[in-house]
């Protein structure tokens, strides 16, 4: 019974996204599996909505600022419209980390069947935990 346990725990915590001990590469890695678990599979809105904080940010390609959901939720909105509903972010740096703050850049690219197209701008992210140990992005640069 307490394996079980333990293995429902280490599940819990694999899906939440980090331990305390983990590395911000590790971090990192996990914050993109979680995106490239809803962008693959054809991305639901409130799917991407759970991956941002309460209070995230997104400073749009064109210089404007998305500075709450139902702005975040309108860009994503308008971007799956428009480019379809399958992609892909790839890691490219860990740039910064703090205890509870990873900044990342990441590679964003878009998937049409077997093809994968790779797009010039970067991502920049900051993930940071949340009061339950969580992590989420907070703020978002594309460009």
């Amino acid at each position: 019974m307490m394996q079980k346990v333990m293995l429902a725990f280490a599940l819990w915590v694999g899906l939440a996204g980090v331990t305390e001990a983990q590395e911000p590469s590790q971090v990192a890695e996990n914050m993109v599996a979680q995106w490239n678990a809803v962008l693959k599979h054809g991305a639901s809105l409130n799917d991407l909505m759970r991956l941002y904080s309460k209070d995230a940010m997104v400073l749009l390609p064109n210089g404007e600022i998305a500075k709450d959901s139902k702005e975040i939720r309108h860009f994503w909105r308008n971007l799956l419209a428009k480019r379809g509903r399958r992609y892909e972010l790839e890691l490219e740096d860990v740039i910064s980390a703090k205890d509870d703050t990873v900044v990342s850049t990441l590679r964003w690219s878009k998937l049409d069947g077997d093809l994968k197209y790779s797009y010039d701008g970067v991502i920049y992210n900051v993930f940071k935990r949340q009061s339950d140990g969580s992590w989420k992005a907070q703020v978002q640069r594309w460009n």
